[in-house]
């Protein structure tokens, strides 16, 4: 047994417990001479599994979820999705191809393609079950399987804490508690994901059980409640239970919350939240008293945690992999226009930023662009899921400048009309943020892109809960009458704008003032653009405006369209999970319709069907048929892309406005 735990403490946990003292390192390094405690090989155990793909992000995993041009943010109109904008390389004085920092071509970005590009519609057009790309390696697809293999420290913290007793118990149950709780958030997101999966049984490899069924989702969900609903009411006794030494470990051992265990208990509480609204709509009854008790005791701030030796992501080829940010650095040049659906919905009248009028997230959710080298003069030019929308706007065919929707047409190339014409200034490579500087990207990229101060170099804490997500859940739970919140729903949405503004210019805020790889400061233009102030008046003003919205918004329906744009631009790149649910439970908020050259939309025949480009689930990976295979004959015949997920109870309508948002 003394090697069983000196390899797990050594390769579950490895220097997460570089705060015992030398003594204790030392000893560890001989298994002969120490055999660590219970509550040393749980406490390092806890630590890792809070460590795991499923908060601190996978970089292979979230990489290729935002650089396929199939995976889920491109399909419900997060982002662009890859190929979407077609690079032109940029010739200097001497007609030959200027160089970027890598000595490669430096490229610009001057024709948008459909968000749905020609291959992906040639193929797709009209069969489900072929439209969301499918391949076994699909990151998304593998989330069935990680949720058993990346969560196995739950399993081995539950069999140390079963086989503990008296003191050793008391100051060791609290983390068997709280992986269960960690366990049950990843439960939860599997069934949005896949519906029906192995939960009953599942994590019993210690009892030779590895072939489990498939239960019935409506009753993992009512188990998971009841199980968050027992722990909430437990951890407070469970944790005075505790000794001072144990408390003073699990504070060091515990990375979300330094063993505050009111926040824990605040924590469950909040996902109580988010579940009893999921099944709202299927199971109005059994959820109401179970959101009755958790609303006296949710989060009143933002839950987060990093460090810099969490985060250490930099422009340039600096920093580590395998956390969420660098998925988003690898990704963000060919990804992340941002669509209308999101765009539209901040920038609320022209294209030019109008403090008070405008969203307060827009400046640091959205990298703004100057075409008179003006930090005062600042537009925003969000990407249609439209493919006609888009080449009539952006085609260098047209005319006179002006497209056939009478809008400027707008060639991404700098040097712009307007400023320094000297080709030999190196052109923007978006490919990588290293081939140009924060002025090249404002003064010569008006496809909008998300803020790379905000998403790319800052100091990205990784988000655990937020208030502003709470408080539209509670803005839906007032609405729909399931409880008492003690506030208004236009209230509760009001709060949530203002919550939301705190959470995204702290998370600006905590960017540098230079650009890294080169080490070079800011200019004030770039700074004022990309590091903007935040402004109290105009986000109260702005809150009031959308409180305002959702006031005079027609019935429940109308209502709901406000509650989800809200989360849409609430959470963006950083819930595509969370979002994909919510987008397939509510049918809302409405996306951009979809049309492709490839379907015909050009050639007078009909347009790619819109009812088919959002798919209801997940299909089970390939492995499952292979390795499970008497219980997954038992789900095969839901094992497709069109099943609804068993709370989606308003599957039969679309997920498509009938015409592109700026055409309404």
């Amino acid at each position: 047994m003394k090697k069983i735990y000196y390899i797990a403490l050594i390769f579950l946990f490895g220097g997460m417990m570089i705060s015992c003292e030398d003594k204790l390192d030392d000893e560890y390094n001989n298994p002969n001479d120490y055999t660590p405690a219970s509550e040393e090989v749980v406490s390092g155990l806890f630590t890792h599994l809070e460590k795991t793909r499923f908060w601190q992000k996978d970089y292979g995993e979230w990489y290729w979820m935002y650089t396929d041009f199939d995976g889920m943010p491109a399909l419900i109109q997060l982002m662009a999705g890859r190929n979407n904008i077609a690079s032109k390389t940029v010739n200097g004085p001497d007609g030959k191809p200027l160089k970027n920092s890598f000595g490669t071509d430096s490229l610009v970005w001057n024709t948008l393609n459909p968000v749905y590009n020609s291959r992906f519609a040639d193929i797709n057009y009209g069969d489900p079950t072929r439209a969301i790309g499918g391949g076994t390696n699909k990151e998304d697809r593998k989330r069935f399987d990680y949720f058993y293999t990346n969560l196995t420290n739950y399993a081995l913290i539950q069999l140390e804490v079963s086989q503990s007793s008296g003191t050793n118990y008391d100051n060791t149950v609290v983390y068997a508690r709280l992986a269960t709780i960690l366990k049950d958030i990843v439960a939860l997101q599997t069934v949005d994901l896949f519906n029906k999966i192995p939960y009953k049984k599942a994590f019993k490899g210690a009892e030779a059980v590895f072939f489990t069924p498939y239960d019935d989702p409506k009753e993992i969900y009512h188990s998971v409640i009841e199980e968050y609903a027992k722990i909430a009411q437990e951890l407070p006794d469970l944790y005075a239970k505790m000794s001072e030494t144990s408390k003073t470990t699990f504070n060091k051992q515990d990375l979300f919350f330094k063993g505050d265990i009111n926040k824990w208990v605040q924590y469950v509480n909040a996902q109580i939240l988010r579940s009893c609204v999921r099944i709202s709509g299927v199971d109005a009854d059994y959820v109401k008293p179970f959101l009755a008790e958790a609303i006296k005791n949710l989060p009143q701030e933002d839950f987060t945690f990093a460090g810099r030796e969490l985060n250490q992501c930099r422009w340039g080829s600096s920093g580590n992999g395998g956390i969420y940010q660098r998925g988003i650095y690898d990704s963000w040049g060919a990804c992340f226009a941002i669509p209308d659906v999101i765009l539209a919905r901040m920038n609320r009248g022209s294209v030019k930023y109008e403090v008070g009028k405008d969203d307060p997230r827009l400046p640091v959710i959205a990298m703004g662009y100057t075409p008179t080298g003006d930090a005062d003069d600042v537009e925003y030019y969000g990407m249609s899921g439209n493919y006609i929308r888009n080449t009539q706007i952006m085609l260098d065919t047209i005319t006179k400048g002006i497209s056939l929707l009478g809008e400027p047409v707008r060639k991404n190339i700098y040097p712009q009309d307007g400023q320094d014409r000297n080709t030999t200034k190196k052109a923007i490579h978006l490919r990588n943020l290293s081939g140009g500087t924060p002025d090249e990207f404002v003064k010569g990229t008006p496809w909008t892109y998300y803020n790379p101060v905000t998403y790319v170099v800052s100091e990205t804490p990784f988000n655990i809960e937020t208030r502003s997500e709470i408080d539209l859940f509670l803005a839906e739970v007032a609405l729909k009458n399931l409880a008492s919140t003690g506030k208004s729903a236009d209230d509760h949405v009001q709060d949530a704008v203002l919550h939301s503004v705190d959470y995204w210019y702290m998370i600006n805020g905590s960017g540098p003032d230079s650009y890294i790889t080169e080490k070079v400061e800011f200019s004030d233009l770039a700074k004022a653009i990309l590091k903007p102030t935040k402004n109290s008046a105009a986000a109260a003003q702005y809150a009031g405006i959308i409180k305002d919205d959702f006031a005079k918004a027609a019935g429940e329906d109308g209502k709901m369209e406000i509650i989800m744009q809200q989360k849409y631009i609430h959470l963006n790149l950083h819930g595509p999970y969370e979002l994909f649910a919510e987008l397939r439970r509510t049918r809302h908020p409405r996306l951009e319709p979809i049309t492709s050259y490839a379907s015909g939309a050009l050639k007078g025949t009909p347009a790619l069907n819109n009812a088919t480009m959002v798919f209801e689930r997940y299909r089970y990976p390939d492995s499952e048929r292979a390795n499970n295979a008497e219980e997954f004959a038992k789900v095969a015949a839901d094992d497709n892309w069109t099943t609804p997920i068993f709370w989606a109870n308003k599957s039969s309508e679309l997920y498509f406005l009938p015409k592109a948002i700026k055409d309404n």
